[in-house]
């Protein structure tokens, strides 16, 4: 049972290294916004800092866990944003993975005072990579555990340049955005004489914000934000739509991931993941805390353990709400 085992994990781990790979994605997208389109890059009127986890099926084996820290900071004398993130990501077993560190850089066009357009790049360099300790392929088994396996060369490495761009319009209670990632589809492969390019992964994500309590939008201290996120990559896409209410400090929503309607391009197969819960709580110093759970509601069921997120903001100096700048009405979270 124990080599049946690793001939099952090295058959995955060599159909994952051969076959195009989907990015890792954040259940909190919008609290990770230099991932999400690079247009968002110091969008706050502070600098800010942020950092994220992600601990998706625990249940099954190790998971997958993705990290990421990102720091932005606007400069009004030039209408720019420029900042930083680092992201790694790690899955399965065996350790396939990838590090990425990344510089970002935003514009903004004001059209009046309460309506502008953003436009953003970034540009990364990524190292992907695997640990092959303790696999055993069947090939060596078959050669009475042969230390070493003829499978074709893998390299335990592989290095690259990543160039995304994104643009977004906003206003005072809307905003709509759109992201392009892998520009330049960046070979990937782990195989040396492989050929596995990167697909271009494309983002539009829109929302809308209005007021609960009765109150003048701006005077509100009960707000609901309604949101949607549709990401594709080749064959794969994805629908994340949802709701949350911000009462004075604390923030609680739900989402769901998705195409309920339609089927993924495998006949047969539908295309749901989960239901995501949230809650948040922003403190009097400018810091937000936010947990979310994914309730697995596709064919993995809760056997999986569905996915732990959470995410912390922090931005300074504190913001004067009466400063003229209207900064993009994300989420708060």
């Amino acid at each position: 049972m124990r080599f049946r085992t690793h001939i099952l994990s090295a058959l995955a781990v060599l159909l994952v290294v051969r076959a195009t790979a989907q990015d890792p994605q954040l259940s909190q997208f919008y609290a990770a916004p230099l991932y999400l389109n690079p247009a968002l890059t110091g969008n706050t009127p502070q600098d800010r800092i942020g950092l994220n986890y992600r601990l998706q099926w625990p249940a099954i084996g190790p998971g997958y866990k993705t990290y990421a820290i990102t720091y932005d900071h606007r400069s009004a004398a030039v209408n720019s944003g420029i900042g930083g993130m680092v992201m790694h990501d790690r899955a399965g077993s065996f350790g396939l993975s990838f590090t990425q560190a990344a510089l970002s850089y935003s514009y903004e066009a004001r059209l009046n005072r309460r309506q502008a357009i953003r436009g953003g790049m970034r540009v990364g360099y990524t190292m992907r990579s695997f640990d092959p300790r303790n696999m055993l392929f069947a090939d060596q088994m078959i050669r009475d555990n042969a230390p070493t396996s003829i499978e074709p060369t893998m390299l335990q490495s592989v290095s690259y340049f990543d160039f995304s761009a994104g643009g977004l319009y906003y206003s005072e209670q809307f905003w709509a955005g759109f992201s392009v990632n892998h520009l330049n589809e960046p070979q990937q492969s782990l195989f040396l004489d492989g050929d596995a390019h990167l697909p271009m992964r494309t983002s539009i994500h829109a929302g809308y914000r209005f007021a609960l309590d009765g109150r003048a939008f701006r005077h509100s201290e009960t707000q609901m934000t309604l949101a949607a996120h549709y990401k594709a990559q080749e064959k794969w896409d994805q629908l994340d739509i949802g709701g949350y209410v911000d009462y004075n400090t604390v923030t609680f929503g739900m989402w769901y991931r998705g195409l309920p309607a339609l089927k993924a391009y495998q006949p047969g197969y539908p295309n749901d993941d989960a239901v995501v819960l949230m809650f948040g709580y922003e403190t009097p110093y400018q810091l937000r805390l936010v947990y979310s759970y994914d309730v697995t509601v596709s064919k993995l069921t809760m056997k999986s353990g569905g996915a732990h997120e959470i995410s912390v903001i922090y931005e300074w100096p504190k913001h004067n709400k009466n400063r003229r700048y209207r900064a993009v009405p994300c989420p708060k979270f």
